[in-house]
Order: C-alpha cells, then structure tokens, then sequence
C-alpha cells in the first residue's frame, strides 16, 4: 500500500501540473471560438508583440512571428509537414533540436543524459526516421557499434534556422523514413544583410550534478554591397556534466523446480503460446531459502543493480558557408560542419545478487498473483551453521560492486558544394558532398570487485546483509551498515575474471551527388521534376582490447597474476556516493575511484597497449542509384503533386564469424578438471591465463545483394474556401536495415564440459551462445495513406486533424531464441541466440489533432494530440515462426501542449510533453514496454533592447523518470528505471 500511496503522490504533483497547462488551453480556446465569430477585424493591444504595416496590416514579432511563419509554411505546402523556424538568428526555440520535434504531433524522442537524442515519428522506431542536413544524409557515429538513425546531441541548435518535418514523401524527397523525414536547415549568407549575426553566453546547473557550466556560441555573416558574394560562419562550445541516476534488471526468467507441470504463466495463470522463447531459469531450479522454504513457479530477475553514471560532456560545432553569385542566373555554395562531442564517463554498479539465489537466501516478496519476485533477502548465516560450517567456509560476495571508465570521441564532418541555375521558366540545380563520421571510446576499462576477502588462510566477509525490493517504481536496496568502512579497511577482492579494458569504434562515410531540373508552365500542370541522385556509402567497425601487461615479453596480462586480485582500499571512494536526488534509494553506495585504479596500473605496468582484433572484419558497402519524375499541378483552390521514384540498393558485407572455445577456466584440481580446483588471489579458483584457456577461430564471410523499389507518391490540397483546406496522400516508403543488422558476422562461444564444471555456479551452461547479425533482413517498407483538414480560422491560427494509416511489411524486430545454425560444418543449436527477424504484416493507425492560436494580448497556446493504434504481426527467422511482436518503438498516445505569453519585450513559455506506453524489443521471450512518460519544461526571455536579451529555462521541471517493465500484463517486471535530472540554464545574447 505504501508503494501505491507514493506513486500516486509523485504522479499527483505532475498531474496537477499538467492540469494547469490544459486549464489554460482550454481557457484560449474559448477566446479563440468566441474571436473566430468576430466579423470585426483584431485590435491590436498596446502591450503585443506586434504593429502595424503601412497597409494596415498586422506584422508580428519574436517567438510568435516564428511559430506563424511556421504555420504559413505548413499551409503553403503540398504535403503533410509540419515546419519548427527559429525566431531570430541564434533563437531556436529550444535546447535541443529534438526537444523542439518531441513537440511536433506524432514525435516522440529518446533522451541521452536528459537531452534529446533520437527521433521517431507516428509510432516507429527512431531508426526509421531519415535526418537530413539542407536535404543531404548527415553522417553521426555512437560510441559503439554504427547506426543510421541520427544522433540530436551532436547538433548545436542555434546552427539551425529552420526543420520541416515530411509525414508524407514527395519522388524529389530522398527515400529511407518510413516514419517520415526530418530536413534540418541552415543559413546561407546572401539571404542576410551584411554583418549580421550573433553572440551568446549561457551557463547551465543541474541537480544531479551540482555544477554551473558554460556555453558559447557565435555566428557571423558577411555580403558585398552587389549581393555577389558572401561567407557565413559559426561556432559552438559547452561544457556538460551529465549525471544519469539508474536501476535495472538482468534476464527475467521463470524459476521452477518442474518445468513440465509449472510452465510459465501470466499474472493470470494463462501460459504463454510461445514457451520455447521463453527464459527458464538456467539451472531449471527454483530457489530454496536458509530456512528450507521452497519457492517454484515465479519470475525473478537474476540480477537487480544500482548505477551512478557521470559523464563530462564538451560539445563543438561549426559551420562555413561561403557563396558566390558570378551571374543573376546562377548561385554556387559551399558548406563544411563539424559536429564534436568528447565524452569521458565513469559509471558505478551496485548488483544483488551476482548470480542466483543460494546460500544467503533468506526470502522474499511477491505481487498480489504471487508470481512475480518483488523483493529478496539476502545475509550471512548465524555462525557454524549453513555454509559456514563446511570445511571451507562461504562468503557473501554481494553487492558486486562493479563499474566502467571510457574516453570517447564522435566527429561529424560534412562538405558539399551546391549550385542553383534559374532562367525564365527553367530551373537546375546540383549537389555534389561528402558527410564522414567517427566514433567510439579509445579506452573503455571495467572493473568488479566483491566486498569479501578470501584467502587460504582468511575468510571475511565485508558484508552481512544484502536486501533488494522494488519500490515506488524503481529499485531501494539495503546493506549492513559497516559496509563502506569493512572496504576500506580492505576487506575486497577484485574480480579478475570480470576486470579488463576494450574497445569498439565505428565509421560511417557516404559521398553523394544529385541533380534536379525543374520546367516550369502556364495552367494546371504548373511544373514538372526530374531529378537523379548517386549515394556510395561504407561503414566499417574495428574492436580491440586494451591490455597492462605484467610481463610484456611473453604478454602476461596483470589480471592473470596475484597482484591483479588485490582491491586496495584507494581503489575505491573514501566515502559512500551521494547527490542522489532520483532514480533509486540505498543504504550506502560504495564506488571505484577509477582515476586512482588507473594510475596505480600505469605506474606499476607502464601504459595501456591497444590490441586490435584484426581478425574480425566488419565492413557494410552501400551504393544507391535513384531517379524520379514528379508533376506539380495547381489551379486557383486545387494543388498537389505526383511522383514515382525508383531506387536500386546493392549491398555488400564482409564480416567475421568469430567462434569462442571455452576449453577450460581453472586450474585442475589433483584429480583432473572435474575436480575442485585450487584458490586463487582473488578468493575464486586460480584461473588459467586468457590465450590458454580460450581459442578464437575467426572465419570471413562475404555477402552481396541487390534489390530495387518502386516508390509512386501522391499528395494533394484543396482550398475548400479561404480559410479551409482539405489534404490527402498516398504513398509507398521503404526504410532499410540498421547497419548493425546487416553485417552477418556471427560471435559464438563453446562451453566444454571442462568450462561449465568450473564457472556452473556462475551460470555456465554446455553448448553453444552468441548472437549475430542478418544480412537476409529485407527493407522494412510501408503503403501510407494520410487525409486531413485544417481550419485557418484567425491570422497564425489552425485547428486541424490527421487520420493515418500504414500497412507495414517486413518490420525488424530483435529477438533472442535458441536456433539451430551451422558452425563449423556442423547443425548445432545456438541457445540464447540474439539477432533480429522480419515480421510479417502489422498496421499502424491513428489521428493527429492539433491546434494553435493567440490571442491579441500576446496570450497563446500551441496544443496536439496523437493517438496510434498498432497491430501484432508474425515474426519469421529463416522461414521459421518464432512469435509475435507489435511495432517496435509505437506508442499508442502522445500529447503537447504549450502556452505562452509574448510581449514587446518578455516572453514567458510553458509546455508539457507526455507520450504513452511505447513498445521495445524483446527479452525473455515478453517485450519491453516504456511506461507512460511526462515532462514539463518552462522557457523565457527579456529583451533589454533590440539587440540583447535574457534567456532562462528550466528542463524537467516536474524531475521526471524514464521507466520500463517486461510484458503487457503488468507492470510488476520491473525492467529499467533511469533519471537525468532537472536543469536551469541562463543566459545572454547580443545581435547584430
């Protein structure tokens, strides 16, 4: 009762806040029927943003002129797009580009380190969304493996002067977002006066973190009194320190003592219809506590953890344009950005338990269907009882205590030189470029440690009690009290067996060049497009480890001696980790002084050796011809186009199988390797060092295909009456497969029975794991149909809907399942195999409602509703049904609503965001479902002058968490619980 009355207390707060907000939409939309009955023509107020023009009309200003120029842009195009202008030159009206999309009907966004990150559109995954830089693929790499969905937080808002978001394609528009397109726009210097530009300083505090940090950014342009030539340029600098605040799950599985009479159920008693994805419990046990209680026929996580991640973010970007008119026909530009991000993180991990419920088990909590685990126990037995009385006496080895220290750098480069020819009715225009990204970590180093100490003469335990529960929606876990000071005094062991340094970086490159030619005529047919496009693209990915040797003649890794077991105290904070506003709660919270453990290995070993594995291949090709025809037509109250565009995709991969063979872990005990083995430094066995007791088998795979598609569009808008528009759209869109999915590369381990004797209680299982990619993915591809009406009853002002449908095909879906594969010449079965699979056939459909409207005061509100109804469709791996899934990445409800308050000099802005239950992937055989989400952000501004202003903000005021839970029948599997923090920011800005 205790967790409901408290969830009920946070939710009341943010209801109340979101109350407010519509309270006060629902307020302007009484003044706006009220004014849309006036015949009488708007009074102008004395203290709005606005004035009047030598014909008497009304000429708006600030961040009410941007969202009307918006909507006249909106309403001037042919398809369905909805359009976000910054205000001024270096206003974007948010943070983050993505922020400002999240408020775009049908958007919704996933955050990095609280900051917007990626984008989806009408309910589909964010790898599905095309972005694109002045309508040209802009290359972004994460730190790890390569993907084609963009990366937001490389990209400096105040570089943007305007985003049109396409819902619905048109054959000009490049193909690849089946949720839509996002088309990101710069300025370009002859279409500003001369010496124009800005200057900007903001600084930024947020709660987790506690530190005020900077940003600076500037842009200037320049043209000649003949409006012949000009430059543009543009920086950006800041400085972030993110503190993400985190609790999780690890592989939910069902825990029985007779998998046969006691499969696995919902809440509700109903087994599942595919058991075989199901997770048991590797041991295909239940659990039996100290007290001999015996618990079967129940979920349980295996693992429950705790995690502090803080990150120092610095971020640049710049811009350079240059362009030259030699003729009035003819206009030539050059662009060049550069998008950097430097992020260096440390991430501490509290885990219970480390593996399974055994010898410290002493019970636990369970929801009312009593099956699903809520909280567990876990302490020390009484003295010379339970494993305290063998020969060998046991210790705790909860909680691991476990993190990761990386140093990581993602660069964005993209040059493109653009020309626009324009004589009488006959236009043409070219792009040629080249956009390349790198990225990942250049050291990434872990680190486990266990608060026990175990020796062949000592046996201590550093802690007595270790308690997990699941608490007001996320994870609360207590510990004996003497914890922290039991691991200063040095009662820890490191974990050489989940200690070392790796790496993965990735690269992606695409070089381009496109034409297009556009006849203009008199009469209906008003113009006709033609146009081709070449895209040669690559991606490439290199891992490697990174190794301090203790001997580096023969590479005697340090981990593989004595001395790398021991935890000195100086290994880790002096005091437990605090400032932890959200995301869970702990008795204590120990954690690994990274910057110490690291010196301490370079001084006793010398650096760190980079060792790539150059062995294991990864290279994707992409080569993409594309060549449309598109008729524009219009009459006085009728416009629209038609198009077909048709596209050849050939793809190439050359990649590795790489096959693991555990042939053993530790050293063998006096009677072989099924007996116990001896002790090692660390209070585990002694274990054999890595290239001895490991074989790695690499073995290349080529693979190729080709495939064309024909893409027809059609858009249409009739202007019903002045202030009236009707549209509709039907369409075909294909979006291709991650590049991840694509390289069939196979990464596969063999436990032999040797292995399995000596890491069993870890959870080792005989046979083979792993997982891989599918070359054999198809192109995801959809039919979309769109209608809608918009109502323009007031200047700057819509009420208007969209109904929606997509019959999607081939959806990619991650799955995890045992598969029968060949490996080495032989059939054998892959167990816990993680790939991804086309699903067959699903439908996406819903309506888009929105409106927008201000009052003459400066009052006004900018309000949306999407609602998306998603089927669930086959799932197929090599001819195989392997379950259902929905779409990945919907959600079924998402709502915005602004208000705003703009006078001559201030501005005041509201909005709230929430999105419904969006669908992931799937783990356990059940799919992982985001819980409702909502976030209240407040925006304003004080003009002192003409020239300079103050800005504030606060993000996430309503300190809002991220969560997630396993199957659509409750939320009581717990998955993920993550809080980034509420920010402040302040700052200044002079224009010129």
């Amino acid at each position: 009762m205790t967790i409901g009355c408290e969830e009920t207390r946070i939710g009341s707060g943010r209801t109340r806040l979101a109350r407010a907000l519509l309270i006060s939409v629902s307020v302007m939309g009484v003044a706006t029927a009220a004014q849309a009955q006036e015949a009488a023509p708007q009074q102008q107020a004395a203290g709005a943003p606005q004035g009047s023009a030598p014909d008497g009309t009304i000429v708006v200003t600030g961040y009410r002129q941007s969202i009307e120029q918006s909507l006249r842009q909106k309403r001037e195009a042919n398809a369905f797009v909805d359009v976000i202008t910054a205000e001024d030159i270096g206003k974007f009206p948010d943070k983050n580009v993505a922020d400002s999309l999240q408020r775009v009907p049908g958007v919704i966004i996933e955050r990095d380190g609280g900051e917007g990150s990626k984008v989806s559109i009408r309910g589909l995954s964010s790898d599905l969304t095309l972005t694109q830089l002045n309508g040209n693929f802009i290359a972004s790499a994460d730190s790890g493996d390569p993907s084609r969905s963009f990366n937001y937080t490389l990209l400096p808002a105040n570089m943007i002067s305007s985003v049109e978001t396409f819902k619905s394609p048109e054959a000009r528009l490049d193909e690849g977002g089946v949720g839509g397109t996002v088309i990101l726009k710069t300025r370009r210097p002859l279409d500003l006066e001369p010496w124009t530009g800005f200057v900007s300083a903001e600084g930024v505090y947020a709660d987790v973190s506690k530190k005020f940090e900077p940003q600076v950014s500037g842009q200037l342009s320049w043209r000649n009194p003949d409006e012949t030539f000009g430059i543009l340029v543009g920086a950006t600098y800041q400085e972030r320190r993110n503190r993400t605040l985190s609790a999780g799950t690890e592989t939910w599985s069902w825990w029985t003592y007779d998998r046969a009479n006691e499969p696995a159920t919902d809440i509700n008693g109903n087994p599942y219809a595919n058991d075989d994805a199901i997770t048991y419990w590797a041991e295909n046990t239940g659990a039996t506590a100290q007290d001999g209680t015996r618990y079967s026929g129940y979920w349980a996580p295996q693992a429950v953890s705790e995690s502090i991640q803080d990150q120092q973010r610095k971020r640049l970007g710049i811009q350079a344009t240059a362009q030259w008119k030699p003729t009035d026909e003819l206009t030539l530009t050059a662009n060049y950005f550069r998008f950097q991000i430097k992020n260096n993180f440390t991430s501490n991990v509290l885990k219970i338990p480390e593996w399974g419920y055994r010898n410290f088990f002493t019970g636990g909590t369970f929801d009312d269907s009593g099956t699903i685990l809520q909280g567990a126990n876990f302490a020390v037995p009484p003295a010379g009882t339970g494993c305290l009385a063998q020969a060998s006496p046991c210790t705790m080895e909860t909680p691991q205590i476990s993190g990761q220290y990386s140093r990581e750098k993602i660069t964005s480069n993209t040059f493109d030189i653009n020309g626009e020819y324009e004589h009488d009715r006959f236009k043409a225009s070219f792009v040629v470029g080249k956009t390349r990204a790198t990225g990942g970590p250049s050291l990434r180093f872990s680190v486990a440690a266990k608060p026990r100490l175990t020796t062949a003469t000592q046996n201590t335990n550093g802690n007595l009690v270790s308690d997990w529960a699941f608490k007001n929606g996320s994870v609360d876990m207590q510990f004996s009290p003497e914890l922290q000071q039991n691991i200063m005094n040095g009662i820890a062991q490191i974990d050489v067996g989940s200690t070392g340094g790796s790496y993965t970086n990735s690269m992606i490159e695409q070089k381009y060049a496109q034409i297009d030619l556009t006849r203009s005529f008199d009469g209906f047919i008003d113009s006709v497009q033609v146009g081709a496009k070449w895209r040669d693209g690559k991606v490439s990915r290199k891992i490697g480890r990174a190794e301090w040797y203790a001997d580096p003649a023969s590479e005697l890794r340090y981990q593989d001696t004595p001395g790398g077991a021991v935890a000195r105290p100086e290994f880790f904070y002096d005091k437990p980790m605090g400032n932890i506003p959200g995301g869970f709660t702990a008795s204590s919270f120990p954690g690994i002084n990274f910057n110490n453990y690291l010196d301490y290995l370079n001084n006793t070993y010398g650096d760190y050796v980079r060792v790539e594995e150059d062995q294991n291949l990864y290279h994707i090709g992409e080569k993409i011809w594309a060549g449309y025809a598109q008729v524009n037509f219009k009459t006085d109250t009728l416009r629209g186009n038609l198009g077909l565009r048709i596209v050849n995709t050939k793809q190439t991969g050359r990649s590795t199988d790489t096959l693991y063979y555990q042939d053993d872990y530790c050293v063998n005990g006096p009677g072989g390797p099924f007996s116990p083995p001896p002790q090692g430094a660390d209070g585990n066995c002694l274990v054999i060092p890595l290239d001895d007791r490991e074989r790695r088998v690499f073995s290349a795979v080529d693979e190729s295909k080709s495939y064309t598609d024909f893409l027809p569009s059609f858009n249409v808008s009739w202007e019903v009456r002045p202030d009236l528009m009707l549209r509709g759209a039907v369409s075909k869109v294909i979006a291709r497969p991650g590049y991840n999915d694509l390289a069939g590369a196979r990464s596969l381990t063999f436990n032999s029975d040797a292995f399995v004797y000596d890491r069993q209680q870890f959870g080792a299982r005989p046979g083979w794991f792993g997982n891989g990619g599918n070359f054999d993915l198809k192109p995801f591809s959809a039919w979309q149909y769109d209608l809608g009406i918009e109502w323009y009853f007031h200047q700057g002002s819509v009420l208007g809907a969209t109904l929606f449908r997509k019959d999607v095909s081939d959806f990619i879906v991650p799955l995890v399942l045992d598969l029968t594969q060949t490996v080495a010449g032989e059939q054998v079965v892959v167990q816990q195999y993680s790939t991804q699979a086309n699903g067959s056939k699903a439908k996406s459909q819903g309506i888009e409602v929105y409106a927008q409207h201000t009052l003459s005061f400066g009052l006004g509100a900018q309000v949306n509703f999407t609602y998306n109804d998603t089927s669930v469709a086959e799932i197929a791996l090599d001819g195989q049904a392997v379950g259902t899934s929905p779409l990945v990445g919907s959600a079924k409800t998402q709502l915005n609503a602004s208000v705003f308050w703009e006078t001559d000099k201030f501005l005041l802005r509201a909005s709230y965001n929430r999105r419904g239950k969006v669908v992931r992937g799937i783990a356990s055989g059940l799919n992982i479902y985001d819980d409702p989400y909502e976030q209240v952000d407040l925006n304003a501004s004080y003009n002192i002058n003409e020239k300079l202003s103050l800005t504030a903000s606060v993000i996430n005021l309503t300190k809002s968490e991220q969560r997630q839970h396993l199957g659509n029948d409750t939320k009581d599997r717990f998955y993920s619980n993550v809080y980034a923090g509420r920010r402040a920011y302040v700052g200044v800005t002079y224009n010129f």
